[in-house]
């Protein structure tokens, strides 16, 4: 399916639903979010592999010049030379600002090896705070002295935020170090201790009495039967809500009495198997 401006212009900015993706030609190609954010990609096969280069966002890349950018770049593969070399040399006419480095790391990790609900995190977190931190001003010229002032205002609104966002903004900007996108910064000399306080984690143990009043009060809630079931199956398993809201027929197996949540599902990416209690059987 060929790309056009009309199509693009119809997408952008809006609700979308449609395919993630859409081929243009030469390799070129779009990625397209639920909030209709386009991003251009190069795909293209080296040392037998498949790969893809990010080439920026539209509007600000329009697709004239990304059909252009893709012309280059499949030129240097036809000659032998790695586009992602090429790619490199050209950014670094343009020193990349943090806004630069976000958009570089939310294409090409963020929204491609992520799961759904990580993504949600880190763009309502860091990539909404972050962005537009010193803009226009490359990353590698800030000194330390701003990174600080930067985060001292973040901690006077909120300590555990402002530590968080370290945390990720750090993660990010690394992984843009160890990718080349950028040489270094200071902000790696700011650590985490320095900043905010750490999330505090809740020690509470519910007692038997408490877990029945618990369990009464839902039995007698005018919650939908489906409701219920759901959360008192959660308290007898202490499963993850989406292991049991996602879990299908086929995961439990009545005659060995397990429940087996596939690896693609479970937080850790391992498969955990639980015993089908008798009560929840009845259930």
């Amino acid at each position: 399916m060929a790309i056009s401006d009309t199509k693009l212009r119809s997408i952008y900015g809006k609700p979308y639903s449609g395919p993630s993706e859409i081929t243009d030609s030469d390799g070129l190609g779009i990625r397209i979010t639920p909030r209709g954010v386009i991003s251009f990609q190069f795909r293209f096969r080296w040392d037998g592999k498949q790969h893809r280069l990010g080439l920026g966002r539209y509007p600000a890349i329009t697709l004239r010049d990304a059909r252009n950018m893709v012309a280059d770049l499949r030129e240097s593969v036809d000659k032998g030379i790695d586009p992602r070399l090429m790619a490199g040399i050209n950014k670094s006419k343009k020193k990349p600002t943090v806004k630069d480095c976000l958009d570089y790391w939310e294409e090409n990790y963020v929204d491609t090896a992520l799961r759904e609900k990580t993504k949600a995190l880190y763009k309502s977190t860091v990539i909404k705070h972050m962005s537009n931190a010193f803009a226009g001003m490359p990353i590698e010229e800030i000194p330390v002295r701003l990174w600080v002032e930067r985060f001292t205002e973040e901690e006077r609104i909120n300590p555990r935020r402002a530590r968080q966002l370290l945390v990720q903004l750090r993660s990010a900007i690394g992984w843009c170090t160890r990718r080349q996108f950028i040489s270094t910064t200071e902000l790696m000399l700011l650590q985490p201790k320095d900043v905010g306080v750490k999330s505090s984690v809740g020690e509470v143990t519910l007692s038997y009495n408490q877990l029945a009043k618990i369990w009464l009060a839902i039995e007698r809630s005018r919650a939908s039967t489906s409701n219920r079931l759901f959360h008192q199956l959660l308290m007898l398993y202490g499963a993850r809500n989406s292991e049991l809201r996602l879990a299908v027929k086929g995961e439990f197996d009545r005659e060995e009495g397990v429940w087996t949540v596939p690896a693609e599902k479970s937080k850790t990416n391992r498969i955990i198997r639980r015993p089908i209690f008798d009560a929840a059987d009845v259930m």
